[in-house]
């Protein structure tokens, strides 16, 4: 019986290892924001003129607000699973304002989300289309990574 449960504990160990990850080091979306975008993600917002936000991944929100330049990408410094399921989100800032680079914060109530970077577009399908062009890259890179790694595994098979 003893045989038979190291047995069972050697198989499931192996088909973890074998169903795990790959690891992959994509860029992130803060590095191909700022290269695309070609801002430093320094950008500021004020508080009182931020009309909404959304959760675009895990570690980049959109936001609206009243004024000239009315949409920002906001990038944080750690995946912040909490802003999925949160009804609502405060923001802390030093002045009145939210600023990329410092120590800003996006609240909820389960966690602090620290700001890394806010860049600023002229309009939604501006701030939008740069997401999507950054996750994208991150996409392909990623596909071709596991390519990469299925032929690999292949050429070791053979």
């Amino acid at each position: 019986m003893k045989i038979f449960k190291c047995f069972l504990v050697f198989i499931a160990f192996f088909n973890l290892v074998s169903c795990s990850s790959l690891d992959i080091n994509l860029p992130s979306h803060d590095k191909l924001l700022k290269a695309q975008t070609e801002q430093d993600g320094r950008s500021c917002v004020r508080q009182r003129n931020i009309r909404g936000y959304g959760m675009l991944d895990n570690d980049v929100i959109s936001i609206s607000a009243i004024g000239k330049n009315r949409y920002y990408l906001v990038t944080t410094l750690f995946r912040c699973q909490s802003l999925q399921t949160s009804f609502s989100a405060g923001f802390k800032g030093d002045f009145f304002e939210l600023c990329g680079g410092g120590g800003d914060k996006i609240l909820t109530s389960e966690e602090s989300c620290p700001i890394k970077s806010i860049f600023e577009f002229e309009t939604r399908e501006d701030a939008f289309a740069s997401f999507e062009k950054a996750d994208n890259v991150r996409r392909d890179l990623r596909k071709e990574a596991q390519q990469k790694a299925k032929d690999k595994d292949k050429a070791a098979d053979e």
